[in-house]
């Protein structure tokens, strides 16, 4: 049976489109479902589902949450809300086992395929111990509900509290960026977890699942990113430690790399659309808007 998808994004950014079908392009028959709002139900070859719908479901952990972070408080929360609203969604339609993919990544492969590979865990993703769940594994419905009432515990149980007050110390003490988020509570939760959960990098011994593209993770280097090799549309990099190529089932555009996503992308389509974020043409009128404002304020 194939396997679901399940993305999770709030507005409509330029790189989206590309998730999106590239998962289509590999996954012709996989359910693939967007947790999402009014900006970004516009694809037709995904089902866009309304996830402030589920808003009611998280509202214990709403009322619990801690904000201890130098990101934007409704943007974390948000990341947060969407293992709740995920785990009331899939409640409601059925759905046991399923792969969350973030929206900057860009999927090469079969999903339905991977799977057979975390027969053994519960919960398999990229979050080791300074990444991020980019791409994670459910195995069913107790599993997610497991870990969202681990979340709530996190927010509410005075060990946890004390133990997250401790680590978000040091981001005040010496005035860093960042702080607690949930890629926190996967490592704390993998941590008092170990049977059944699994850190995934390499999962076989010719396929990866890429954490970050920034990171070199023992992968040669070219312009800050992992060195792509295409063969038939189908990304490899080069291990150093063993020379050889190895193939890679996601790529994990985080942060200034979504640059990269269009050029990444091997669905086909959106060819003008490409062209002119090439160009940078709403970019170059945005910064233009600005500036004009800015002259204007100056000259009041």
């Amino acid at each position: 049976m194939p396997t679901p998808i399940i993305f999770f994004h709030y507005g409509n950014p330029p790189y989206l489109k590309y998730s999106l079908k590239q998962a289509r392009y590999f996954n012709p028959d996989s359910p693939i479902y967007l947790l999402g709002d009014k900006k970004n139900n516009r694809y037709p070859f995904v089902t866009h589902v309304p996830s402030d719908k589920y808003r009611a479901k998280a509202q214990a952990f709403i009322d619990s949450y801690k904000h201890r972070s130098s990101n934007n408080e409704s943007y974390e929360l948000n990341c947060f809300l969407r293992w709740f609203y995920i785990k009331a969604f899939c409640e409601e339609n059925g759905i046991a086992s399923f792969i969350y993919l973030d929206s900057d990544v860009l999927l090469f492969q079969d999903v339905s395929e991977l799977v057979p590979l975390f027969n053994n865990c519960n919960i398999a993703n990229t979050c080791d111990d300074t990444g991020m769940p980019a791409f994670t594994y459910f195995k069913d419905q107790k599993v997610l509900s497991d870990f969202c009432e681990y979340l709530l515990h996190a927010y509410t149980d005075s060990k946890l509290v004390n133990e997250l007050d401790a680590l978000y110390q040091p981001f005040i003490d010496d005035a860093q960026m960042g702080g607690i988020c949930d890629m926190t509570l996967f490592h704390l939760y993998f941590r008092d977890h170990p049977a059944g959960t699994l850190k995934v990098d390499l999962v076989g011994d010719d396929i990866a699942v890429d954490s970050n593209i920034n990171r070199q993770d023992g992968y040669e280097m070219e312009d800050g990113i992992k060195k792509i090799y295409w063969k038939d549309k189908l990304p490899y990099a080069k291990n150093l430690e063993s020379g050889r190529l190895i193939r890679f089932a996601t790529l994990h555009y985080q942060g200034t790399a979504k640059n990269a996503m269009r050029q990444h992308y091997m669905a086909g389509g959106y060819q003008l659309a490409k062209f002119l974020e090439t160009l940078d043409i709403k970019g170059k009128i945005k910064r233009t808007k600005k500036a004009i404002k800015r002259s204007f304020k100056k000259s009041v």
